[in-house]
């Protein structure tokens, strides 16, 4: 940012340089348009939105807004804040470059910036965009109760949404969202029963096809492999919200495995993944006669389960080796200098790997070898 915010300039021409930083105001910076103003000075400063809510110049410390060749910050006085209003059209006190700057995720929920300016008015709550905000939120409890009841209890405000420019609730059903987040719930509004108590997961199927390059005189050869019991979920929960996913989440659950492909799809364009067999189980049982069938066909089986079993024993295996290196590393530096020339840091290593029984043999050791050592040659000098 090279042009100078509006207090810059104010202040250049009320004498300053900017060598000299006036009181209240952070060190001149010519990326930031010269001087900005302190955290500290920044609360206590209060502005108002041009129909005269109140807004406290805290809100505005955690940065700015810049678009459409201008930047919106307190040094230039138009801070933006969310119009706590929510229209539908755009408010015609809102700075005309500020009309068709606009933020929805949803048509009935519209989201316009509103520039401010300082004022000299104590900041009350009372006429404040804080209070404001308060009151959008305090009507949308209203209108939730009369939502539920229109839906005779069956909706669950975690998987609702709220318009606030149309005023209106709207639900949606996503079990796997109960997953992603512990709402403590023992009964579940929609599905209208209660959760069970036994937990469990929900297990699916990869299938693989792909093209193997063949390599000279060999052709290319058509693959196929499945890894069967692999669980959709991080962690058990009810069984209620499993057999839910498989019969309500199915393109949910299948959606967020897929995503986990993207990368092997992107780069072999032969590639194609199938999700099988969605169930919901404590254990998944395997099929033995299918695994056999399965393999007699030519379809490469493995399963999830012994997978990360040969996975944690790799990883068991590679902690064990990396053990025992370090404990013949701490033996041969107390049998090359002893317990008392050991530094502080390696007499911790000793006592952490090694017992005090093994620590006094290989003290032993060393001292029986110094014994046992030869004396050195004496050399006879004729000088």
């Amino acid at each position: 940012m090279s042009e100078l915010n509006e207090l810059t300039r104010r202040l250049l021409a009320e004498g300053y340089t900017p060598e000299d930083t006036p009181p209240g105001m952070q060190a001149y910076k010519q990326h930031e348009g010269g001087w900005t103003y302190e955290r500290e000075t920044l609360k206590k400063m209060v502005f108002e939105t041009p129909c005269g809510l109140l807004v406290e110049g805290s809100r505005f410390i955690t940065g700015y807004m810049s678009t459409r060749g201008v930047t919106w910050r307190p040094e230039n006085d138009n801070p933006v804040v969310t119009c706590p209003h929510f229209t539908a059209e755009p408010c015609p006190l809102r700075h005309p470059s500020l009309q068709q700057e606009r933020y929805a995720l949803h048509e009935d929920d519209i989201i316009y910036q509103c520039a401010c300016h300082q004022t000299d008015r104590p900041f009350t709550f009372e006429g404040s965009v804080e209070e404001a905000h308060k009151r959008v939120w305090q009507e949308a409890d209203v209108l939730w109760e009369q939502f539920q009841a229109a839906h005779k209890g069956r909706v669950c405000r975690q998987q609702s949404y709220y318009g606030r420019t149309t005023k209106s609730w709207y639900a949606y059903y996503s079990p796997m969202r109960c997953t992603s987040y512990w709402l403590g719930c023992t009964r579940c509004s929609i599905l209208d029963k209660d959760l069970v108590p036994q937990r469990g997961n929900v297990f699916y199927d990869v299938r693989k096809t792909w093209i193997e390059k063949g390599d000279g005189l060999f052709p290319d050869e058509q693959r196929i492999s499945i890894e069967k019991g692999c669980k959709l979920l991080d962690k058990t929960v009810s069984l209620t919200i499993c057999e839910a996913i498989v019969k309500y989440g199915k393109h949910d659950a299948v959606q967020h495995v897929m995503s986990e492909f993207h990368h092997d799809l992107f780069f072999d364009r032969s590639l194609k993944v199938e999700i099988l067999n969605l169930r919901a189980a404590r254990i998944d049982a395997r099929d033995i006669l299918q695994d056999l069938q399965d393999v007699a066909n030519g379809i490469q089986v493995t399963h999830a389960a012994d997978t990360l079993k040969a996975a944690k024993e790799q990883k068991k295996a590679r902690r064990a080796a990396a053990k025992r290196q370090r404990i013949r590393k701490v033996e041969q530096m107390i049998l090359t200098h002893g317990w008392a020339n050991l530094d502080g840091l390696w007499q911790r290593r000793a006592e952490k790997l090694l017992d005090d029984e093994r620590i006094e043999e290989l003290l032993q050791q060393r001292k029986e070898a110094s014994v046992q050592k030869p004396p050195e040659e004496l050399q006879l000098s004729l000088f």
